[in-house]
């Protein structure tokens, strides 16, 4: 019975309970489900359980077999904030778009300025925040949206700042994160690996496998094809040092001495090894490595001339007056002696000949061993 009237009980009658109408605010709704199968209030038949949203503003006073089950606040969008949504079953939304259940999509303030999530909507995510690239920036996404409007699973796309997005379902950011565009100075390079085949910028097919550098200054951006193995600079050299530099296609091994070089694609620095006695001569500071200064003293250590030896630097010492140094090139089966004072640079295939002097056939000396 509603009013406004006046009811007069009956005999037959029982008054259960007096129900009062629930008020529909603006921009908000009533979420109702049907104890039994009823016809609602516009018409529509509900079947026993289901559920349903009363959003027309004003008093609403639900029928005897409707049940309130609470209000719906309505979800704010902006432009910096999205709604990330799933059908639940199979219907059509306020927007006169159907979906299957399961779908996802997402809303933005294009769309709406807000939402009242339907009963049929499950939201995954209220606020999904905007991303946003400078100029300087750029990211990968993976399972990018494709113009059929579904995710194309296994692909990555390239974004470069400046642009702003929002994550469409199902894709992601590789690694979760925003990159930096690099910038390289004139001494720096890059040593890139393609993964995938690929048509480069300058027009140059590449293939998986394929190594190559990019050479600053510049800015670069790696595509998604592209592997960076490294970042590395110009090593600077003085006319007496040097570096070992090893081709990994061929494996020759060179010495690059006085000058700035910076590796190429096929190349790596290589580390040299010297006897056991040798080393000994140099951590005891027989041998004038890199570390060490112009004029340092003859019995300095290496410890304090600045640490171990680095293996990739071209091995130097010098011979003082009244010595001589035998160098022995394994490669080309030669031996060469430096008299001093001199100073001995070792090649690749070259070591020093080290030689144990009897003490009693000579003059007394602090240490027997000699180069």
């Amino acid at each position: 019975f509603y009013g406004p009237a006046t009811y007069v009980p009956r005999v037959e009658v029982k008054v259960i309970d007096r129900i009062t109408a629930t008020i529909v605010e603006p921009g908000r709704a009533l979420m109702l489900r049907a104890r039994q199968e009823i016809t609602d209030s516009n018409g529509n038949i509900r079947k026993a359980g289901e559920e349903w949203l009363m959003r027309k503003e004003g008093a609403y006073l639900p029928g005897a077999f409707e049940e309130i089950v609470r209000t719906v606040l309505p979800l704010t969008l902006t432009d910096r904030k999205a709604l990330h949504l799933r059908a639940v079953r199979t219907f059509t939304d306020e927007f006169g778009i159907q979906r299957r259940a399961g779908e996802e999509w997402l809303l933005t303030i294009t769309d709406c300025e807000s939402h009242l999530p339907d009963v049929n909507e499950e939201v995954i995510d209220a606020e999904l925040e905007l991303v946003v690239l400078s100029r300087k920036q750029y990211c990968v996404i993976e399972n990018p949206w494709g113009e059929d409007g579904k995710p194309q699973m296994g692909k990555r796309e390239l974004r470069r700042g400046e642009m702003s997005f929002f994550l469409k379902p199902g894709e992601g950011m590789e690694g979760n994160r925003i990159c930096d565009v690099v910038v390289l100075s004139e001494d720096e390079a890059l040593l890139l690996k393609a993964n995938e085949p690929f048509t480069d910028l300058d027009g140059e097919e590449r293939t998986p496998g394929d190594r190559w550098n990019i050479i600053g200054p510049c800015e670069y951006v790696p595509p998604v094809e592209v592997e960076v193995l490294k970042r590395y600079s110009a090593i600077p050299l003085d006319e007496n040092e040097g570096i070992y530099v090893r081709n990994i296609r061929t494996g020759k091994v060179e010495s690059i001495v006085g000058k700035t070089y910076l590796l190429k694609p096929d190349e790596e620095l290589w580390e040299k090894e010297l006897s056991a006695s040798v080393e000994e001569l140099l951590e005891k500071g027989y041998v004038a490595t890199k570390h060490a200064q112009a004029g340092a003293a003859r019995g300095a250590s290496m410890g304090a001339l600045g640490g171990k030896r680095d293996k990739t630097r071209v091995v130097t010492f010098r011979a003082p007056h009244n010595s001589a140094v035998q160098v022995y090139d394994f490669k080309e089966k030669s031996s060469r002696v430096i008299w001093g004072p001199g100073l001995v640079m070792l090649g690749p295939d070259e070591q020093v000949l080290t030689s144990n002097l009897n003490p009693q056939t000579l003059n007394p000396i602090s240490d027997a061993r000699n180069l």
